[in-house]
């Protein structure tokens, strides 16, 4: 746990704008194109669409953060349904995350999309349709949706005895009004093991099963519903997965919850009914010229079996309210905890997270944020060694980044970051750039060159890179490939890494439910060289 009791006067300007950045006017809806995240490799996100009838390569993709439209994701080559992409503002995403692109505007930037209606939807809603297709649609009809999915993972490091061959499959599924019932159902559930290597899995199977939520909902009427099972919250999405049961009201505006529960395992991931919590939330709703404003207020007791673990506050807040500026935040304040063996209540910022995001024009947008929460614990990861030390090195700390998009072909961003911790000998710093050109002549391809440089508190790194990615049978068939240059220098030591890194990969659509790729991906490096291979298949239900 990381604890910052001299950020006490930045949490003050936090809470002055959003005292500042109420909500101010009411507005209607608008319509959107639908997409999902099919497949993932290193900083390609593939996205895949019913059509892509209007996307031009260059064009911005976007995610709903609380209600809000947030350009995440810029179109780098594409076909008939599918794009391929790369990340704006290091989001990060996951397989059958939802992407939104306007209907009527499908070109359309950040800047145009404020001008527009958004839906009023509640921000926990997890699909999200039409307002045409809803008023041919009755209240409760039934509605799936999800994919299941295969794949295997190689790492060749040498002697035979070291390879290793790792199998994952995958169900994620949601059912809306199951059996036009007033009913639902929501999971992601994945089973990993490796090859010879059972006896892991039988010692204990939490090892291998990872159940990142499977939940029950029942709405009582349009304004209550229960949850039951391991669910995230997306009002109180830091507390993380709770196993139990949440039920949450609306008023108009206003909404609120209890949640009783226990949580996740530390270790495995699997469920621990010693790990007791509680709490209960209330928050605002209103949409407004431009967008959405949103905030919740929750309160939080996590026990470990009989003994109070952790008693806090948690607040986040989000809005529009200045046209072409996207404001989020959130904070944990501790209320308890114990010293000399003896409890103790107290009041000690313990989490502080804020973001600023402003289009200037659509073709320039700048984004900054502060970030000094917990660290990001992974219980599944297909990163290099380079891209976790990268990913760790700019998630906390003090961020910047820029994108100019000077021409429709032409996309360029920079990022810069800095963090400053009293237990580390020096500050961590990164500098990142990014150019690509969407329309590469005579070969028609998507080009990116990106420069990573980084300064932690134990290594000098740089890594120097190009990807050129294609569509070779459009709509049926694309291809990747990129290389890496990564150096890293150890402080305080003779100790240095070199490495070149290939890739390349093939994706095929087969049809509109079945997908396969394959990635190969090679380390070289002294007396050390590594081969990965990726398979994957995917069938949409």
């Amino acid at each position: 746990m990381i604890r910052y009791n001299s950020n006490r006067m930045f949490f003050y300007l936090v809470a002055l704008l959003h005292i500042v950045f109420m909500p101010v006017a009411a507005q209607e809806t608008q319509i959107l194109r639908e997409g999902e995240v099919s497949y993932l490799s290193g900083k390609n996100v593939y996205v895949k669409f019913k059509s892509t009838e209007g996307i031009v390569n260059g064009d911005s993709l976007f995610i709903k953060q609380d209600e809000l439209l947030v350009p995440a994701l810029v179109v780098q080559n594409h076909s008939s349904i599918s794009c391929l992409c790369i990340p704006l503002n290091d989001f990060e995403f996951q397989v059958s995350d939802t992407v939104f692109v306007p209907i009527k505007q499908i070109t359309s930037t950040f800047s145009d999309i404020q001008k527009e209606e958004l839906p009023e939807k509640d921000v926990s809603e997890q699909v999200i349709t039409s307002a045409e297709n809803e008023k041919n649609k009755s209240i409760n009809q039934q509605d799936i949706s999800g994919r299941i999915s295969l794949s295997s993972y190689s790492n060749f490091s040498g002697p035979a005895s070291d390879d290793l061959h790792r199998l994952r499959y995958t169900l994620s599924m949601k059912v809306a009004n199951v059996r036009d019932s007033k009913m639902s159902l929501e999971s992601y559930i994945s089973f990993t093991h490796k090859l010879n290597q059972w006896d892991i899995v039988r010692e204990n199977l939490n090892n291998a099963l990872k159940i990142y939520s499977l939940a029950l909902n029942y709405d009582f009427n349009k304004t209550t519903s229960l949850w039951a099972g391991r669910r995230i919250n997306p009002n109180i999405a830091n507390v993380g997965a709770i196993d139990g049961f949440q039920l949450e009201k609306h008023w108009d505006k206003f909404f609120g919850g209890v949640v009783l529960g226990t949580r996740p395992d530390y270790l495995d991931y699997g469920y621990n009914f010693h790990l007791p919590e509680y709490g209960a939330y209330a928050g605002h709703s209103v949409k407004i010229q431009n967008g959405y404003v949103q905030s919740t207020l929750a309160f939080f007791e996590q026990r470990n079996y009989s003994k109070t673990d952790r008693r806090f506050i948690y607040f986040q807040h989000s809005n529009l309210v200045i046209k072409n500026l996207n404001v989020f935040s959130s904070f944990e304040l501790d209320l308890y905890k114990v010293e000399n063996d003896q409890p103790k209540n107290s009041l000690t910022l313990i989490s502080l997270y804020f973001s600023a995001r402003y289009s200037f024009t659509r073709r320039l947008s700048l984004f900054g944020s502060y970030d000094n929460r917990k660290r990001v614990v992974y219980y599944e990861t297909f990163r290099n060694y380079s891209e976790e030390i990268l990913q760790q090195a700019s998630r906390q700390g003090l961020r910047f980044r820029i994108n100019y998009r000077p021409v429709n072909k032409l996309i360029l961003g920079m990022s810069a970051g800095t963090r400053i911790r009293k237990e580390e000998s020096r500050a961590t710093n990164t500098l990142n750039g990014l150019i690509t050109y969407s329309s590469v002549p005579w070969v028609d391809a998507s080009l990116t060159a990106s420069a990573n440089l980084m300064q932690t508190a134990y290594l000098d790194g740089q890594i120097f890179g190009g990807r050129l990615s294609k569509d070779l049978i459009p709509g049926k068939l694309s291809s990747m490939i990129h290389y890496r240059h990564v150096e890293f220098n150890y402080v305080g030591s003779n100790s240095a890494i070199t490495q070149n890194i290939g890739e390349l990969e093939l994706s095929w659509y087969i049809n509109k439910k079945w997908y396969f790729s394959a990635n190969y991906e090679s380390t070289f490096q002294e007396e050390n060289n590594q081969n990965r291979l990726y398979f994957s298949l995917r069938l949409m239900l």
